[in-house]
């Protein structure tokens, strides 16, 4: 099992996460700025929408962004992003509790499948537990419909004949295609906090962990261990994608972080820029350019 950044391992990439909305920078025009500055990915949150009432309280503490309710469908912008970019593509998170998982199944391979494998799938069970009642479940049960949902994408992506029978989704025998460009699938990081239950989750159906907080470097290296632990017990023969969210930093800063990711083995760190205007985001680009060197 590997720890730490080891000989040979690929370059920790470093991308944008970006929570745009039809009143910030459009996203296309991020995404083309972010590679034209040698920036390698961008990810996108999904709410499908917001209820008007709920009992949830936001996670965040404080009132919820106002962002939330005017996000864009994360599937369909990456589409017009990796149409007109290199860029490696992805959700942070995505939130399949919120779909028919045939349909985003096949939404999924259809990305992947044009982009030439740039889809990430980052998902997460959703905070809101009002936003995914109306999808047609009770919140009490949201954990196991979300991963059912999930293995019925999987089997879907990697079976020429899929099926599965679980207690809360189902799929006859069934053919779809296209199946993605990467095999057996896009990578499926699980978005989570860092307890013992997300990490076995991740040991056992997922390939990497988004840890859900942004600027984690300073717990992250006990963290990474208790993952990895977790892994092995469970005989996983390969190290599991990290990809971290990170806030803008001073360019000096941010680059002794990126040091430290580097070290601990993260594959990917996003930058997390605000929800604004080009005039406010572009900046962020050029520090985060600065410190990547």
């Amino acid at each position: 099992m590997s720890g730490p950044m080891q000989p040979g391992t690929p370059a920790m990439g470093v991308g944008l996460h970006y929570g745009g909305t039809d009143r910030s920078m459009p996203v296309l025009d991020l995404a083309l700025a972010a590679e034209q500055r040698g920036l390698d990915s961008i990810f996108l949150p999904e709410h499908t929408h917001i209820p008007v009432v709920r009992a949830t309280p936001y996670p965040g503490g404080g009132p919820m962004p106002a962002r939330y309710p005017r996000l864009w469908d994360p599937y369909l912008a990456l589409a017009f992003v990796a149409a007109r970019t290199g860029l490696v593509v992805g959700t942070c998170v995505g939130l399949p509790g919120g779909h028919d998982p045939i349909a985003l199944a096949k939404a999924v391979a259809t990305l992947d499948a044009l982009s030439g494998g740039r889809f990430v799938m980052g998902v997460g069970f959703g905070w809101n537990v009002e936003e995914f009642e109306d999808h047609g479940f009770s919140g009490k049960v949201r954990h196991d419909v979300v991963i059912e949902k999930i293995r019925v994408m999987k089997a879907l992506w990697s079976d020429d004949v899929a099926s599965f029978e679980g207690e809360h989704v189902r799929l006859s025998p069934s053919w779809s295609w296209p199946k993605p460009a990467q095999r057996p699938h896009p990578p499926v990081l699980l978005g989570g906090r860092a307890v013992g239950v997300t990490f076995r989750r991740i040991a056992d159906w997922a390939d990497g962990w988004i840890p859900m907080s942004t600027g984690s470097l300073p717990t992250l290296e006990g963290d990474l261990a208790r993952l990895r632990a977790a892994w092995a017990e469970k005989g996983r023969d390969s190290d599991p994608q990290v990809v971290v969210m990170q806030s803008p930093r001073p360019p000096a800063e941010l680059r002794d972080l990126l040091a430290g990711y580097r070290e601990l083995g993260v594959c990917r760190v996003l930058i997390d820029v605000p929800t604004a205007t080009a005039a406010e985001v572009l900046p962020l680009l050029d520090a985060t350019v600065a410190a990547i060197g």
